[in-house]
């Protein structure tokens, strides 16, 4: 029997308000999504109002000026990002990386699949962990399982040994391929909104800490997605 994740949440509830917005103006305009993308993943829980003003208005700009936005798109993307970040949490982020992952997802397979959000794994009717998976895809052969974070780079931090609170939900994922063998290919991944040398950082610290079964997708892999 293979592995399931079941008893999540509807996609509705993660990606609504500005969330939405946001992906929506990503989706029409895909130009936009990799400035977008290193604005959100730059962003610190300690900046000021006027460091976030700041950004975001060099973001709008960086984007307007080689043409990629005409003036009323660029002035709308100024007003999402502005409602975006206003009293913006880690929640927030990581609700915009799950609805990117969501809407753009799976990115190991090709099959027609399910998804479901924010869910907990199970084996036959037994539940495996308390732990959550944040995106699930389940097709007829494969089961690609998500652990999104807006900054890998922050989260995956030393010590990421399994008796630590990170390394717990590491060493769950990892074990996933092995625990749930003799059904689907179960593919964890953890994603975020990283950029290429960050990634690869992630990768090799997951390597050197023996979770090799898990693999890291980071704004450039999201990026294909979105323009493919």
């Amino acid at each position: 029997m293979s592995c399931r994740c079941l008893k999540g949440r509807k996609f509705k509830q993660i990606k609504r308000g500005t969330v939405k917005s946001l992906v929506l103006f990503i989706k029409k305009h895909p130009q936009t999504f990799n400035l977008i993308a290193e604005l959100v993943n730059s962003f610190r829980p300690t900046d000021s109002e006027r460091v976030i003003a700041e950004r975001i208005f060099l973001t709008v700009r960086e984007i307007s000026e080689p043409g990629l936005l005409n003036f009323k798109d660029s002035s709308n993307l100024l007003k999402i990002l502005k409602e975006f970040f206003l009293h913006s949490t880690d929640k927030r982020r990581g609700d915009f990386l799950e609805a990117l992952v969501s809407k753009f997802g799976p990115f190991f397979f090709n099959e027609r699949c399910r998804r479901v959000n924010q869910c907990k794994m199970y084996k036959r009717s037994s539940l495996i962990s308390t732990k959550e998976i944040d995106v699930a895809f389940s097709s007829t052969n494969y089961l690609e399982l998500h652990e999104c974070k807006s900054n890998m780079g922050r989260q995956w931090r030393d010590p990421l040994y399994p008796k630590t609170k990170k390394g717990g939900k590491l060493n769950f994922l990892n074990a996933l391929p092995n625990l749930c063998k003799n059904g689907k290919e179960v593919i964890p991944v953890c994603s975020g909104l990283d950029g290429r040398i960050s990634t690869k950082v992630i990768k090799q610290t997951f390597k050197r800490y023996g979770y090799k079964n898990i693999k890291v997708i980071g704004r450039n892999n999201i990026e294909r997605a979105v323009n493919g």
